[in-house]
């Protein structure tokens, strides 16, 4: 007995003439693309209108902060003031400290009217005002012997007028006292002692 195969018999491929044609398109249609998906670029020479009849403006960049820096450092003074200096730092460790930012002009220590003590406060005056903004930036709120220093620029024009009076002390060393005259004092002084309790009716050897 003969077997029959079915074969699946493909679907006739419509011709080359019944495909249907796109329809040309005309230029008007056209107008405003390009061939390539890429955004036009927009300069920043020139201004480019918005839909809305304004004009947008291309952005500035921004200016660098350098310039106002030097502009404020030219209303400052070549003088800092310091506070909260600790006990036993004075001209001397002052100069010595401070002399790593710039050539000083002059130090002057706040002190007490009667007993010459510090009061823990200063003005140091530099010859290139530069070095004193340096400094400033660099110890302000330093630690230093257990003292958070403040450091501030005075403004230009200031001095230190204030301490002109305590000049003669800066970097003043105590000469050593001669025995001999040191012993005249104190015998002319006793004399002086034992002569009032005279006067008093007082008679008293020493």
């Amino acid at each position: 007995m003969a077997r029959t195969t079915k074969h699946a018999r493909a679907s006739p491929q419509p011709a080359a003439a019944d495909k249907p044609q796109p329809e040309p398109v005309s230029d008007a249609e056209l107008d405003g693309f390009s061939d390539s998906d890429a955004e036009p670029s927009v300069t920043d020479e020139q201004p480019q209108p918005a839909a809305a009849g304004h004009t947008i403006l291309p952005q500035q960049p921004a200016r660098r902060s350098g310039a106002k820096k030097q502009a404020a450092r030219t209303d400052l003074s070549g003088i800092i003031y310091i506070s909260r200096l600790p006990h036993g730092f004075h001209e001397r460790e002052l100069s010595t400290y401070f002399a790593q930012f710039g050539d000083l002009k002059q130090v002057r220590l706040a002190r007490n009217k009667k007993t010459g003590n510090s009061r823990h406060y200063a003005f140091i005056e530099f010859a290139n005002p530069d070095d004193a903004v340096v400094a400033q930036e660099t110890m302000h709120n330093y630690l230093l012997m257990g003292h958070l220093l403040q450091v501030s620029v005075l403004p230009k024009g200031r001095t230190i007028e204030k301490l002109y009076k305590h000049k003669k002390r800066v970097h003043k060393e105590n000469s050593i006292k001669d025995a001999a005259r040191t012993q005249r004092r104190a015998d002319a002084a006793h004399a002086a002692r034992m002569q009032k309790l005279r006067d008093a009716g007082i008679d008293l050897k020493w």
